[in-house]
């Protein structure tokens, strides 16, 4: 006989006899059901609506009295709940995935660690590599065979390759002859110092005040490590030379003097640059 669906799951539908014992009883069934429907219960050969009882996997809960008995309650199961199968740990291959069917809101955050991860990363051409400000690049291998460019965080790198070095000192070769330290410019301004004073261009300058004739004060975004910087200061446009103020050399700031013939005067475009 053929079915529509799935064809049954007994030869014969499964009964169970139960004594009632004169309260609202709570039985136990030897099959979970789907729900109440599933079920053709009897008290003393008396059909019950499925208002008479409740489910609650394998306990079976009368709503009323069961009168007192022995086998006066009959429970015969029409269909039973379908289990899913859960496969077993390291079955699934890769077969069984399809392609592209992971994405990133399936993966929950930091569960990819970087013991998962391969030993190298290829970007390729037309594509990028973006890096959160505060991110950690750490390499504490033996950098080798770079082309150009290059880096290597923590580790040696050949000539022509740039590298963070232990102490995070920024080292490349640019005209330097070979690997080496590069000392970046910390603050750079040009600045008009004639009349009302006004930044032309700057860089970590947070202010430019104008202390009178010829005498200007440069302050600091942010601060320098220390004072033994080299501040390098000079007239563009106009006669005389510009200087730094020996006295107000400060972490935070820096004096800029303008002299032409040893008396101070404004400055029509004045440049300084500090380097550490």
């Amino acid at each position: 006989m053929s079915y529509i669906g799935k064809e049954p799951q007994f030869t014969q539908y499964p009964s169970k006899f139960f004594n009632g014992d004169g309260t609202a009883m709570t039985v136990t069934l030897d099959y979970s059901p789907p729900n109440a429907a599933a079920l053709l219960v009897f008290i003393d050969g008396v059909r019950q609506d499925t208002s008479a009882y409740t489910l609650s996997g394998t306990s079976l809960t009368f709503t009323g009295t069961v009168p007192s008995g022995t086998n006066n309650v009959q429970v015969v199961h029409l269909g039973l709940t379908q289990d899913v199968g859960v496969p077993s740990d390291d079955t699934i291959s890769t077969a069984k995935i399809q392609d592209n069917a992971i994405t990133t809101v399936k993966i929950q955050d930091d569960a990819v660690t970087s013991a998962k991860l391969a030993n190298s990363l290829n970007i390729t051409s037309g594509n990028s590599l973006t890096i959160d400000s505060g991110a950690t690049i750490t390499n504490n291998g033996t950098a080798s065979g770079f082309g150009s460019p290059a880096y290597a965080a923590n580790a040696s790198a050949s000539t022509g390759a740039v590298n963070i070095d232990a102490s995070d000192n920024l080292q490349f070769n640019s005209g330097y002859g070979s690997t080496a330290t590069a000392y970046g410019c910390r603050v750079w301004i040009r600045f008009n110092g004639s009349g009302t004073v006004s930044i032309i261009g700057s860089a970590n300058v947070s202010s430019l005040v104008d202390n009178g004739i010829g005498l200007y004060t440069v302050n600091f975004t942010n601060a320098i490590v220390d004072t033994t910087y080299s501040a390098l200061a000079s007239l563009i446009t106009g006669s005389g030379r510009a200087d730094a103020f020996p006295s107000s050399i400060q972490t935070g700031l820096i004096g800029i003097k303008v002299l032409s013939s040893a008396v101070l005067v404004d400055g029509n475009n004045i440049s300084v640059a500090i380097f550490r």
